[in-house]
């Protein structure tokens, strides 16, 4: 299907909660990266501390403080009463301050909501089954119910920011978050909705962490959601794009991935979820999960903020660096993109396990 100038895609904000930082990328990435200093803004919450990068002996895994939902009271009792909706919510609502919008002046049927979710609400079918085995199920909180719905997220969200148009859940491992930027791309381009939120998001526990992490495995908590919005809707607000969305889709299950391994471009197949892009040699070798952990329904739209920091000039941290000119271990800094002419493309490719590869294509503006 032909797409008009006006229908196509852009990313016009983003918004990220993590173990370590909520906020935009800039201010997430900030904090990720010790030697730049922390950031402390209104409405941005950071740890004290980004040097110990082990998850809290008691849990296993790393977590988004509980007490963060504090920070966000104008949310609805729903959404503060699970964590994967507040973690979610919260990223929405920093993704809003990003672009510059405010989802209340909107028109509530002509706005989507794609979510990508990997554990598809396992930890509340386990937390309910707990609940009823240790105080029957007259005593279960009712709210416990609806959370054993893989779409409950997606749902809460949906009745606390009165979003009407499009709504989705996705659950395909370590693509999940891709998937969904790529099924609301599709709202967008067949005339479903003029803005989407779409993304990624996770919670855990202690015993579902213990079951799902692999050998030297961490699991992280975390959220990232993307504005997405027609071309001709960001340019009647005067919205500046993150970037611009060209291509997706899905790749055959014989492609291979290539993840450049080192700063020449070279590469090794891989299968995890990855960043790649072309004609950009160092930009290539980004994965955000080094240092949030893997977070299976966040990563690929990590992958995408990453991409997008770091044309923005800003350090971001890398998987399998080594010492080489313009890039130290564990961080990248981008130095040379300010002399770039014209947009940076990038390729970011997920992995499902195997079944299926999602990729999505972009072009981001370059910085200076």
């Amino acid at each position: 299907m032909a797409v008009s100038a006006d229908n196509q895609v852009v990313l016009t904000g983003c918004g990220w909660v993590t173990p370590f930082a909520a906020g935009s990328i800039a201010e997430v990435l900030t904090a990720a990266c010790p030697s730049r200093g922390l950031s402390r803004r209104a409405g941005t919450r950071t740890t004290a501390s980004t040097e110990s990068r082990e998850p809290p002996s008691d849990l296993g895994f790393r977590a988004v403080p509980d007490e963060w939902v504090n920070d966000y009271p104008d949310f609805a009792r729903e959404l503060k009463l699970d964590k994967g909706a507040w973690m979610t919510a919260a990223a929405l609502v920093h993704a809003c301050r990003n672009a510059s919008l405010q989802i209340e002046s909107l028109d509530a049927a002509r706005v989507g909501l794609a979510l990508g979710c990997g554990l598809a609400g396992q930890l509340g079918m386990i937390d309910f089954a707990c609940e009823v085995r240790e105080q029957s199920s007259r005593f279960v909180s009712p709210i416990h119910f609806p959370q054993t719905v893989g779409n409950y997220i997606a749902g809460a969200l949906s009745r606390g920011f009165k979003i009407r148009g499009p709504n989705v859940t996705l659950a395909t491992g370590g693509a999940s978050g891709l998937d969904a930027i790529v099924e609301a791309c599709g709202f967008i381009t067949a005339g479903g909705a003029d803005v989407a939120f779409a993304g990624g998001t996770e919670r855990l526990s202690k015993p579902l962490a213990g079951s799902l992490a692999g050998p030297g495995e961490v699991l992280s908590e975390g959220s990232c959601l993307f504005v997405l919005e027609r071309s001709g809707h960001a340019t009647a607000r005067n919205a500046p794009p993150l970037a611009s969305v060209t291509r997706w889709g899905h790749l055959g299950e014989r492609t291979m991935a290539v993840r450049p391994n080192d700063a020449t471009g070279k590469g090794e197949a891989g299968g995890s979820p990855i960043l790649s892009v072309a004609g950009c040699r160092y930009l290539g070798a980004i994965l955000i999960e080094h240092w949030i952990g893997r977070c299976l329904g966040a990563s690929g739209p990590a992958a995408v903020a990453a991409a997008i920091g770091a044309a923005q000039q800003r350090e971001v941290p890398l998987i399998n660096a080594s010492e080489v000119t313009s890039v130290s271990t564990g961080r990248i800094t981008v130095g040379e993109l300010s002399t770039a002419e014209g947009p940076i493309p990038a390729l970011i490719i997920a992995d499902a396990d195997g079944a299926h590869r999602t990729t999505l294509e972009i072009t981001i503006p370059a910085s200076g």
